[in-house]
């Protein structure tokens, strides 16, 4: 008998396909060593933190409207007409109640009173000089001087619809003087403000919002020509509300709004804010002007 070749032998051979093959004895793992227990914590101090002090301020009582909140929706949009009124007012704000009720289209979120006059945008009252009360520290005797805030504030409520740039301007200030600050907040004496109050109601259109759809707006239009006609309010004396911004101009401080001529005020000795009137500059300025006026870096004006 033949020997067998080396070479076949290898091939059946390979060490992949040997069926056992001799391992190496496994020595037994060592068991595991313990964890040095952590020592004890201990407390050498402590320190112990009062609640800080809370301060309380004082917050103006909310406002009290003259007539309800105009409802977002058309069948709840209702107002009521004095009868003490003159009848050409009482007619006319008949017919605006039928704009509001059956021809105003239903009232955008960005148009409606009930959530643009809401929080921080609710509508405040006017505020006679109030020294404000110092929670901390004192004020230096040598700083003398006001710092004022314009911004829109409707005297009534909208009728239908309304848009934050239409009310009316108040204007606050902050009055500092011999170590006291004395703060006030007054309406700007508009010709439109003044002509609202003494219809104790409200009667020009808003600029920005009143003209809602293509119907109501000419419908607005009739309304607001029948006031001209029949004198209730004179446009040339102004439409403005002077709710923008304040320049200080000539040695004379302007509450502007780019609907009308300038509105010149001043600040009295007591802290109270008083307009003076519509300026047009010795009959310079004929038509309204911009609200946000530059001031020149060189001849600084």
């Amino acid at each position: 008998m033949g020997s067998f070749p080396t070479s076949l032998l290898s091939t059946f051979l390979r060490p992949n396909s040997i069926p056992f093959q001799h391992q190496p004895p496994r020595l037994p793992l060592a068991p595991p060593t313990s964890l040095p227990q952590p020592s004890a914590c201990r407390v050498f101090s402590t320190r112990i933190e009062e609640n800080q002090p809370t301060v309380t301020t004082t917050r103006r009582p909310k406002r009290k409207w003259p007539k309800k909140l105009i409802s977002s929706t058309r069948k709840h949009r209702t107002k009521s007409v004095k009868e003490d009124q003159p009848l050409p007012s009482m007619i006319f704000k008949v017919f605006d109640d039928i704009i509001i009720n059956f021809i105003d289209p239903p009232l955008r979120v960005s148009v409606d009173p009930k959530y643009v006059l809401s929080h921080n945008f609710s509508p405040v009252n006017e505020l006679p000089p109030t020294e404000c009360e110092m929670i901390e520290g004192t004020l230096p005797s040598c700083l003398d001087g006001a710092y004022f805030r314009n911004g829109p504030n409707p005297q009534y409520l909208p009728r239908g619809p309304y848009h934050l740039f239409d009310g009316d301007g108040m204007l606050h200030a902050i009055r500092i003087s011999k170590g006291k600050a004395t703060f006030c907040s007054r309406y700007v004496k508009t010709y439109k403000y003044q002509t609202e109050k003494d219809a104790e109601s409200p009667i020009f259109p808003n600029v920005f919002s009143g003209f809602n759809g293509m119907t109501a707006s000419i419908a607005r239009l009739a309304v607001s020509t029948g006031w001209i006609m029949t004198g209730q309010f004179d446009p040339t004396k102004g439409i403005g509300v002077a709710n923008t911004s304040i320049a200080y101009f000539g040695n004379k401080l302007y509450a502007l709004g780019e609907s009308d001529l300038p509105y010149a005020i001043k600040l009295a000795a007591n802290g109270d804010i008083i307009t003076i009137g519509r300026d047009d500059f010795d009959g310079k300025l004929l038509t309204n002007m911009t609200a946000h006026p530059k001031i020149d870096p060189v001849k600084k004006l």
